[in-house]
């Protein structure tokens, strides 16, 4: 005996599809990481992680492809006011600053200019790396120039560097000559009194007020995972008593079919039992005068 299958109805399906996308959404926006920049180097990546861990903003690194590819994407947990905060926050703090572009000509010059770029950006992170410890200091950017070389000058140009230094305090508690000396010990062949540096107070501006909105996603998040759940256990009751209106259904229908089987069985057995067939041949024999 087969069971009879019943569709679902349109009513149904509309359930089970907005039960899905309910989780599906849940799941996207409780897990979600927004890529806000990417950079060259590591240690420019865990500068930036740095900064913006220090005002309560959740980052992390990923490590992007091989080689000369090879990059680092700053992704941030959050929503829209998180995002513009990290980016106002790197940009008062000088951080993320686009790559110089890369040096053309032939494979051996190409080769030697890329590992000098490399060597003197290494000793600039350091040197920015280095000063922004200092308390109060937020936008950190340094520049020098190596000196040139003397086989092919008479009279070369000596190194020189400048520095700028932002900070957010009242006052900073270094001189111009102490900053200057600073850098002049950590750039092979500079000189103090080559270094220019300035200094200037600029508070930060204010941060968007991502404190609200992490709240309302947290409410949010508590409220739809709590309304998930309910919907799921509706959707199991759901279930649950439409397989076992189903059996019953099959289970009557099971009958029935008996039932109209038994029934058609006892019709047949009282037609043969009214039917003689001898009466047929009686018939059959009769004389007409």
């Amino acid at each position: 005996m087969m069971q009879k299958e019943f569709p679902q109805r349109p009513s149904q399906k509309k359930f089970y599809v907005l039960l899905l996308c309910l989780l599906s959404v849940l799941f996207v926006g409780g897990c979600s990481a927004r890529k806000v920049q990417t950079v060259k180097v590591e240690a420019e990546a865990n500068q930036i992680i740095d900064i913006l861990h220090e005002y309560h903003i959740k980052a992390d690194k990923e490590e992007i492809g091989d080689g000369e590819r090879k990059a680092f994407e700053i992704l941030v947990d959050g929503g829209d006011e998180e995002l513009a905060a990290a980016i106002q926050l790197m940009e008062d703090h000088c951080l993320g600053q686009p790559m110089p572009e890369q040096i053309e000509g032939g494979t051996v010059i190409t080769s030697i200019g890329v590992e000098k770029a490399r060597e003197q950006r290494r000793i600039k992170m350091n040197i920015e790396s280095q000063l922004r410890q200092i308390p109060g200091a937020t936008c950190v950017s340094v520049t020098f120039v190596p000196p040139e070389d003397r086989t092919l000058a008479l009279n070369p140009y000596p190194s020189t560097a400048s520095v700028l230094i932002n900070y957010k305090t009242p006052t900073f508690p270094f001189t111009k000559e102490d900053i200057a000396g600073m850098v002049a010990r950590s750039v092979p062949a500079l000189k103090a009194e080559n270094v220019n540096v300035v200094l200037a107070a600029k508070p930060l501006r204010s941060l968007p007020d991502i404190q609200s909105g992490y709240q309302f996603r947290r409410m949010a998040l508590v409220t739809g995972i709590g309304s998930a759940i309910i919907l799921s256990f509706v959707a199991i009751v759901f279930f649950l008593q439409k397989q076992r209106k189903q059996k019953s259904l099959s289970v009557a229908e099971g009958e029935r079919e008996i039932y109209e089987n038994e029934d058609q069985i006892k019709r047949t057995s009282l037609l043969d039992e009214v039917y003689d067939p001898e009466d047929d041949d009686d018939d059959d024999g009769i004389k007409l005068p």
